[in-house]
């Protein structure tokens, strides 16, 4: 009997290069896809590049060019990297997409209007120099448990330490060395909660490795946690519907940019 199968592979980051560790995944993938298709079934391998988010709109800036010409020059330069190791996808694209925005804006307002959305207001970390909000990886300081320097704004390498930013001692921005300060903004949550009961039940039955089901038991065991789903300008990315200078998380649209593959 033949099947149709969607079969997808990491998205790689529109901020840097491919590199072996990358290729490793690809390659098994493509083995598996050559051997479905040799035997009569219907398979379409998809991938895209996941182009958004504040370290992209930085290194943009940091080369004068635009976010859009770089994700252009970065997917050029992967798309060679995989014909050169004859990775055989049956479509390529970019989570900056139009079948990506769509879809990303069409699962929000579904979510919305079904009362899933709650908009809250957040104290988070400002650089008043760059004027922006600093995503937990851009603040840099030293470590609230174990005092080593230069860690990021939500855990420590040194010691393995979790925190909020605001935890951290001496606090710099890590893209201007400003002082952070605490501001206001609000924000839009994902009611993950509200899905309890159907994930627990199908991260539970026969979809999933037992050590994943065990793992993911543990969220389930400390609650599900809204999720902020917004960020605020300047941010390369999607703007939300129906607001003013917010823009979807890139955690949101790069899930969905493997459908938007496919519909591509």
């Amino acid at each position: 009997m033949q099947r149709k199968i969607l079969v997808t592979s990491a998205l790689p980051y529109a901020n840097g290069s491919i590199h072996l560790g990358h290729m490793v995944e690809y390659i098994q993938t493509d083995i598996w896809v050559r051997f479905q298709k040799m035997r009569g079934h219907e398979v379409h391998y998809v991938c895209a590049d996941d182009a958004h988010g504040t370290p992209i709109m930085l290194r943009a800036q940091n080369q004068g060019i635009t976010p859009e010409q770089l994700i252009s020059e970065v997917s050029k330069e992967h798309q060679a990297d995989f014909a050169d190791f004859a990775i055989g996808f049956d479509n390529y694209h970019s989570t900056h997409s139009d079948e990506n925005r769509e879809l990303a804006s069409q699962i929000y307002l579904a979510n919305r209007d079904a009362g899933h959305i709650e908009a809250r207001t957040i104290s988070q970390a400002y650089d008043p120099e760059k004027e922006m909000f600093l995503p937990d990886r851009f603040i840099r300081g030293e470590c609230p448990k174990c005092g080593a320097a230069d860690q990021y704004g939500d855990n420590c390498e040194a010691c393995g330490a979790t925190y909020e930013p605001t935890e951290l001692k001496n606090p710099v921005s890590a893209v201007s060395g400003a002082t952070p300060i605490t501001k206001e903004s609000e924000h839009y949550f994902f009611k993950l909660g509200d899905f309890e009961k159907t994930l627990r039940e199908w991260t539970h039955s026969d979809h999933l490795q037992p050590e994943v089901t065990r793992k993911l038991g543990e969220w389930f065991d400390s609650g599900l946690q809204d999720w902020d789903l917004s960020r605020d300008a300047p941010y390369f990315g999607f703007e939300i519907p129906d607001t003013a200078n917010k823009f979807f998380y890139v955690w949101l649209d790069a899930p969905i940019g493997y459908l938007a593959s496919f519909k591509n």
